[in-house]
């Protein structure tokens, strides 16, 4: 597994998403900010970036086994995990299965394949937004739904020829070696569809502190709201006019957002619960 650590302090872990790579951490300047003031360590998941390729092992609760071997080779007992889309689902499952180890969580607009009943596409303001660009390659609304029945790897392979948006390889595009041998040598695209135990019935099973931040034009904006439902000890956050990369469009409103939660995890969903409605549902600041 690669992994950097940087920073002094509590343990923090950066958990980024499917086809993605740490330095999706560097382009939100997540890293930079949180490493003032804890220790913390952005990682590839396995068959990303620069670690191992394996035929197999991509269903979250795998993913969490590492993140705890990983844990294990730095000699962090206890740590608190932010994961962006799929890396939420690793998080989420890491504190399912290692609630000891697990500070809190950070789940950044993760959809949750046992909750995709939930995602609302037909509302997605994106549609609007890209009309002129989406259908210069290939992808409709029509086309989604086709290409959902047909699997996500349909749809990863449509997504490639879309130009990076961040970054350094800003306007270029994803299909690269890497990727393709991550789609074509892997179960990832499958394993990625599997709740693999992570049941709307077990979300009442997770007890450490869970914060849930989700963009409010996100097509996943209301698995916010079953999560703050489910689980015992969440809150979620709804970021203004932000859709599914609210941490690369809108980095600092998502740290001013977070920071009181990795300050103090318990008392501070313990606020908010207490605060407001049983489902801890709060809007969160104006971007810029």
């Amino acid at each position: 597994m690669h992994y950097q650590t940087k920073g002094v302090g509590a343990d923090v872990v950066l958990v980024h998403g499917l086809t993605s790579t740490l330095a999706f951490w560097y382009n939100t300047r997540v890293l930079a900010t949180l490493s003032a003031d804890y220790r913390v360590t952005a990682y590839d998941l396995r068959g990303h970036g620069y670690s191992t390729l394996t035929p197999t092992g991509y269903k979250s609760p795998d993913l969490a086994a590492d993140l705890a071997a990983l844990l294990d080779h730095l000699g962090v007992e206890r740590a608190t995990v932010i994961g962006h889309s799929f890396g939420g689902s690793v998080a989420l499952h890491f504190a399912l299965l290692y609630p000891e180890r697990c500070a809190g969580a950070v789940i950044c607009d993760t959809g949750f394949a046992a909750l995709r009943y939930l995602r609302n596409i037909d509302q997605w303001p994106g549609w609007e937004i890209w009309k002129n660009e989406l259908p210069e390659y290939g992808i409709t609304p029509d086309w989604f739904y086709r290409a959902d029945e047909a699997g996500i790897k349909t749809i990863l392979e449509k997504s490639v020829n879309i130009p990076v948006q961040f970054g350094l390889r800003r306007g270029t595009t994803r299909d690269t070696p890497r990727f393709r041998r991550l789609l074509e040598e892997t179960s990832v695209s499958t394993d990625f569809r599997d709740p693999a135990g992570l049941t709307e019935d077990r979300l009442a099973d997770i007890t450490p502190p869970i914060l849930a931040v989700y963009g409010e034009i996100s097509p996943f904006r209301n698995v916010a709201l079953r999560l703050a439902e489910r689980l015992p000890n969440c809150a979620a956050q709804i970021i203004p006019a932000m859709g599914h990369f609210f941490l690369l469009h809108a980095p600092e409103v998502f740290m001013e957002t977070v920071a009181p939660f990795l300050r103090e995890p318990d008392a501070y969903v313990a606020r908010q619960r207490n605060g407001t409605a049983s489902t801890a549902v709060q809007e969160g600041g104006t971007p810029g």
